[in-house]
């Protein structure tokens, strides 16, 4: 049993606007020839079967300099933004200023070229129907390779510089909308990424270049950089502004892998293609052919197509709305299904609607407890509901309630040591919890079988100093067993019953630092593991007891340790 202190994301403001996450994913792409975007868009969606919602474009600031921004007359701005948008897409612009320094933009030196570029777009705007665009000024900053690059404290005050024009000539966020879209690993020398980010006030969506250039899975291309990302700032959305794959035999496979990876991440909103032969052939879609990855993974019912993107667009800021994740629970289980329970440092508990996939929704919470205190979870009357309780690391002292609410214990009693972790399971197979101990000092288990102080009824050594306990019922036979996870290395081992011995199963899930905890998710009557990750806030569940891949990942954000409770 870990201690929890779950942090709950602020309320979101009657007045913002929000893009909903989880279990699915929008398309995008770069159609290469920006003036004829419509066509080959329509083409692609037909070979497709489903359009992409999103349509990605370069584009310098000096793009119409020196020609007026008339209504009547050519505007190489406004026609390949419109191309992109009469193709049924919403324009994502990456605002390239060619040659500058992030010091010259941020010193005003390019403010004339920026509100020419403007006037031009509003040519586009003005055009109605709902039009509108995202904007990403100075894309990949945290890089050599551009001439505002690795330039931190300047960029941010460009950036802020360029948002500020935009919104001084009337365009508001109805119309515009910004996204920061640094590369998704940063150039020796230049800082941290996260030194580049220019404000909540003035980024709307965060937009990431993920490329794989060898043979290298999703997570290692762009996986650890988006969850770093979605910790750091967990209510924007996130975007992969550019992605595109090395030729080689996976290539297919890993497009459909992203996709998939996509639509199961709680902050992932939409994926762009850069379907250019340029440092290679990185196209999906070329002379009427397309890749039956980029098709398949399209095809998905988890990728969605919508247009107009109106909720991006609405009036106040931007943000990510999560609704509650698919449930995990099975039709017809035979079992009670677990969920999850947490609780804040103040005393705050939060009990979670069920395990799901995508974000939590609490559904109760209430203050018990004192601040270091840990949290408890059982059945402690033999009645069939399980309620909470506190162990009281300091002293040994158990505080048991028999109703998920505040106010003074049901039971109260010391047993232990000061530095014993507590944990709680029905040993006996007689449907009572009780509250045992293992002390880390010794690798030993102390259980009891009644709730009261005194002497254990029997303990046991299993597994290292160091070592976390966990409890649960791995084999259905309604008693529980003991389990211990090793966090510097992930590896995982239990036996089916609280004694010493070889352990029944073993395996490696998660990585070194994860926290681990065991439930009911699906209702089969055995419980199985999940590691809560604490530098993206994700809590990764597994329906079986083995290595491999998370059946679902949640999102419960920054917290010490989390429970399970029978709902």
């Amino acid at each position: 049993m870990l201690v929890a202190a779950l942090v709950v994301l602020a309320a979101i403001p009657a007045s913002a606007a929000g893009v909903e996450a989880g279990s699915y994913v929008h398309g995008g792409f770069y159609p290469g020839d920006g003036f004829h975007s419509t066509a080959d868009l329509d083409a692609l969606a037909a070979a497709t079967g489903k359009r992409v919602s999103l349509g990605g474009t370069f584009m310098a600031v000096t793009e119409d300099w020196g020609r007026p921004a008339d209504p009547n007359e050519w505007s190489n701005t406004r026609e390949k933004i419109d191309e992109l948008w009469r193709g049924g897409t919403v324009p994502f612009v990456n605002l390239d200023f060619p040659g500058a320094t992030a010091a010259q933009v941020a010193n005003g030196s390019w403010d004339s070229r920026i509100q020419h570029w403007v006037a031009h777009v509003k040519l586009y705007l003005n055009k109605g129907g709902g039009r509108a665009l995202i904007v990403a000024p100075l894309q990949e900053m945290n890089g050599k390779w551009t001439s505002y690059g690795c330039q931190p404290a300047a960029f941010k005050t460009a950036y802020r510089r360029i948002v500020q024009i935009v919104r001084g000539q009337g365009l508001d966020e109805t119309r515009v909308r910004f996204a920061w879209a640094p590369n998704g690993w940063t150039d020796h020398g230049c800082g941290s990424i996260h030194d580049y980010y220019p404000g909540d006030d003035v980024v709307d969506l965060i937009g990431i270049s993920a490329y794989r250039w060898a043979e290298e899975s999703v997570y290692q291309v762009m996986g650890a950089i988006i969850d770093d990302l979605a910790a750091r700032y967990p209510r924007k959305p996130l975007i992969i502004a550019q992605t595109a794959a090395w030729p080689t035999g996976s290539k297919q496979q890993w497009i459909r892998d992203v996709f998939d990876w996509a639509a199961s991440h709680p902050h992932v909103v939409a994926v762009l293609y850069f379907n250019f032969n340029k440092e290679t052939d990185w196209r999906v879609w070329k002379n009427g052919q397309l890749d039956p990855g980029w098709r398949d993974g399209m095809r998905k019912s988890t990728t969605v197509y919508q247009h107009p993107l109106s909720s991006w667009f609405e009036k106040g800021p931007l943000y990510l709305v999560g609704k509650p994740g698919k449930d995990l629970c099975k039709e017809g289980h035979a079992k009670p299904c677990d969920t999850v329970v947490v609780r804040e440092s103040s005393g705050l508990f939060q009990i979670f609607q069920y395990a799901a996939s995508g974000f939590a929704k609490v559904t109760k919470s209430f203050v018990y407890g004192r601040p270091g205190d840990i949290p408890l979870v059982g059945d402690w009357d033999c009645n069939g509901t399980e309620t909470v309780g506190l162990y009281r690391q300091s002293d040994g002292f158990v505080y048991l309630k028999n109703s998920n609410s505040a106010g003074n214990a049901s039971i109260s009693y010391y047993f232990g040591r000061a530095g014993d972790i507590p944990i709680v399971g029905d040993f006996y197979g007689d449907g009572c919890d009780t509250v045992s101990v293992y002390r880390p000092s010794e690798g030993r288990f102390y259980i009891i079988n009644d709730l009261r102080g005194g002497k254990a009824d029997f303990s046991f050594v299993f597994g290292r100093i160091g070592d976390k306990p966990f409890v649960g019922d791995f084999d259905g036979d309604g008693t529980d067993g003991i389990g211990l996870h090793r966090e510097s290395t992930g590896l995982v081992f239990f036996r089916n019953k609280p004694s010493a011995g070889w352990a029944d199963s073993e395996f490696v899930y998660g990585r070194a630092g994860d926290k681990l905890i065991a439930g009911d998710w699906n209702g089969d009557g055995k419980d199985t593991v999940a590691v809560y990750r604490p530098s993206n806030g994700m809590l990764y569940i597994k329906n079986k007891n083995a290595a491999g891949n998370a059946d679902a990942q949640v999102w419960i954000g920054p917290i010490d340790g989390l429970a399970s409770m029978a709902r």
